[in-house]
């Protein structure tokens, strides 16, 4: 009767431990479901040569970061080339049209503004284009 009673004591005791092992070992299988899912998204946006190049976990971040901060220089470096490009072209294509031939001071046969509109139309246009 004794044994009994001791056995009952480790059968009411071992269950919870054995619902909490499971709950934990599910909770970690997705976890780390969810982890190799994220790398392997990253892995794809890296570019690699080869492509199907294997890589570990490490690789994959640390080549992360170098594309990463590849790609703000590129942003860096054209936004400081728009900028001082933007200027000079507007400069340059203000000069040209003014010494161009073709330059009229003289409004549109209509009397409206079309033309200094359609002047307007393409700087916005050249702006946006440089962004």
């Amino acid at each position: 009767q004794r044994e009994a009673a001791r056995e009952r004591r480790l059968s009411d005791d071992s269950r919870p431990r054995v619902v909490r092992r499971i709950f934990t070992n599910s909770r970690e299988r997705w976890r780390q479901l969810n982890v190799n899912g994220a790398f392997a998204e990253l892995r794809r946006l890296i570019p690699t040569h080869p492509p199907d190049r294997k890589l570990s976990k490490n690789d994959i971040l640390r080549l992360a970061l170098r594309y990463i901060s590849f790609l703000d220089q590129i942003l860096t470096d054209q936004d400081h080339e728009d900028r001082q490009g933007l200027a000079g072209n507007l400069l340059e294509d203000g000069l040209q049209g003014a010494l161009s031939p073709n330059y009229s001071c003289q409004s549109s046969n209509e009397g409206d503004s079309d033309g200094l509109m359609e002047e307007q139309t393409g700087l916005q246009h050249l702006h946006l284009r440089s962004r």
